[in-house]
């Protein structure tokens, strides 16, 4: 069975759930809450939080997988349908972060051959996640922690003495409408309690797990928190056009003028974690067609990351319009089941047949 472990999990909402939402997350969200941006976040925070707090007890209460779960309630047939369908979800919510990551290379990091040869080389690396389960997810986590940790500080000390942080006052200055709209529209970047549901039965559950990923998760949603104040106190008014937020927070620090931007090795550094985060929704994809078609991971692994490179391609001029199709439109899809359907989970049977 794959394995992960607690800490890897803690380590896991510290430093790889934080990057995917800084890039183009924090100019959406300024767009639909304005300077309230912040209250906007941390519902989203706070409503993921007890989401991730509802699994926990149901690991600490079963000890099963979710498939196990599923097959005490309903049986290993509509177990093996919930996987596929979820296998869905996780496709889909692979794709967005994989055009938003594309642009961000050939963005900042100024690539000038084709987008397909750019970046075709990081679905080797998907692929090669895949195959490998739950426990390269781990091992990303061990070594993300640090790299995440010390370029995450560095740039935001470089960005926090520019950011006026009076431009998020005053309070309220979105109406309500707004504000839960921003939250409402960012639903697809808060799926991380649909991935710890999938860990169920992959993770042994230690003393004071619980406590160790709530804290955890509350840690790496403070970082995301503190990113968009500084976003915004740096940018204000016109943080609405401001794409890769990560690469333009820290764009007006004078003290490495005649160095260059030393800013960039920091960023590189970030986005090094970012290509570890992607990979994590279709390593779920490929998970969840293994359990639905008792396969080994190497075909589905094949076929998931050569679609989504076939779909980044056929997408690479509509960003602009997969983007609002996702938060505008299919944004209760992603409330389904990266809130509902976890929460929901706790109605399983915890007794019966084992795995």
């Amino acid at each position: 069975m794959e394995r992960i472990k607690v800490r890897q999990l803690c380590f896991y909402f510290v430093a790889m759930m934080p990057v995917a939402k800084l890039l183009v997350y924090p100019a959406t969200l300024t767009y639909q809450s304005k300077n309230d941006l912040l209250l906007s976040a941390f519902v989203n925070c706070l409503a993921e939080g007890a989401i991730v707090a509802l699994v926990m007890l149901l690991a600490k209460k079963s000890g099963k997988s979710l498939f196990a779960l599923l097959e005490n309630t309903f049986g290993n047939i509509t177990a093996k349908i919930v996987y596929g369908v979820f296998a869905l979800f996780f496709f889909a919510s692979a794709l967005l972060p994989f055009m938003e990551h594309k642009n961000f290379v050939l963005q900042v990091m100024y690539e000038n051959v084709p987008s397909i040869i750019s970046f075709a080389p990081f679905f080797f690396v998907c692929f090669f996640a895949c195959v490998k389960g739950f426990k390269s997810i781990g091992r990303m986590a061990d070594i993300s922690l640090p790299i995440f940790i010390v370029a995450f500080a560095v740039l935001i000390l470089l960005a926090f003495p520019h950011a006026d942080f009076a431009a998020l006052l005053p309070l309220q200055g979105a109406s309500a409408g707004e504000v839960l709209r921003g939250s409402l529209f960012s639903a697809n970047w808060y799926t991380e309690a649909a991935f710890l549901l999938f860990f169920l039965g992959h993770f042994e559950y230690e003393k004071r797990a619980s406590v160790k990923v709530i804290a955890s998760y509350a840690i790496g949603s403070a970082a995301v928190l503190l990113f968009l104040a500084v976003f915004y106190g740096v940018f204000s008014d016109i943080a609405i056009r401001q794409q890769n937020a990560v690469a333009q927070i820290s764009k007006y620090t004078t003290s490495f003028t005649s160095l260059g931007r030393v800013d960039y090795l920091f960023i590189f550094a970030i986005a090094l974690v970012m290509i570890f985060r992607l990979c994590v929704p279709a390593q779920m994809c490929v998970h969840c067609l293994c359990k639905s078609f008792g396969c080994k991971p190497m075909l589905p692994a094949a076929a998931v990351n050569i679609l989504l490179l076939a779909l980044t391609v056929f997408f690479n001029y509509s960003f602009l319009e997969l983007q609002t199709l996702f938060t505008q439109r299919l944004w209760f899809l992603f409330a389904l089941f990266a809130y509902a359907l976890p929460a929901a989970a706790l109605l399983l049977k915890r007794r019966g047949a084992h795995e």
